[in-house]
């Protein structure tokens, strides 16, 4: 017989509160360096082209008011002009058309991260009210819950910077940008996007909690959100 005259007391998880912090921590700043980096790359190649940039485009163009300043006669450079003046032109049309492109890609983002950061954290209200009623009935570690929360709360890092607070029945509370709630206790708070008002064309962030909306834009920093 094995495990016979033994009594398990309790099962301890081997959970260190401060390194997971700062594995989320970690996590947030690659998330946001990696996204920065990915829509910069893009700006880059778009206007520092060797063959299509704004430089070569510019310097085409002055160069023809140039020819035509030192020969103002010369019908060739006169047509060396408006035809370098035509292009300009269509190569600052395709820089909006581009910049319009890459805009509503970011607010479609936006969009797909408000939603997801949302879910996750409606999940994490789940789980805290799950993990105080089984502790507080078996009198217990509910580790696997505890797991769970632990793993949403990364997945949640990624998105944007978030801070924690463990309550004493068990509950994590979760803060966001300058100190808004996104989870206190099993109630979570939900992000979504507005219109700007002075820009059409760029999305806000809005925090909509039982105190109401709050714009938290420029709050926000970390994760995908952030970058």
């Amino acid at each position: 017989w094995i495990g016979n005259g033994v009594d398990v007391s309790t099962v301890r998880r081997l959970y260190d509160a401060v390194l997971a912090g700062q594995v989320r921590s970690a996590g947030s700043s690659f998330q946001q360096l990696d996204t920065f980096s990915t829509y910069a790359s893009r700006l880059d190649n778009l206007f520092s082209d060797t063959s299509t940039g704004l430089a070569t485009t510019l310097q085409n163009f002055i160069n023809s008011v140039q020819a035509v300043a030192n020969a103002p006669a010369a019908i060739s450079s006169r047509q060396v002009l408006l035809s370098q003046a035509g292009a300009l032109t269509n190569r600052l049309k395709s820089y909006n058309s581009s910049l319009d492109s890459i805009s509503n890609q970011l607010n479609s983002q936006l969009n797909s991260e408000a939603a997801v950061i949302s879910t996750i954290a409606s999940n994490i209200a789940t789980l805290n009210q799950r993990i105080v009623a089984t502790q507080g009935i078996n009198q217990q570690p509910a580790n696997d819950l505890l797991d769970q929360r632990d793993k949403l709360l990364s997945d949640l890092a990624t998105h944007l910077s978030v801070s924690t607070v463990m309550q004493s029945d068990g509950a994590v509370s979760v803060f966001m940008g300058n100190g808004q709630a996104l989870v206190v206790n099993n109630v979570a708070a939900r992000l979504s996007t507005a219109g700007d008002q002075y820009a059409a064309t760029r999305t806000r962030l809005v925090l909509l909690s039982t105190n109401g909306a709050a714009d938290v834009t420029d709050a926000i920093s970390g994760g995908t959100v952030g970058g």
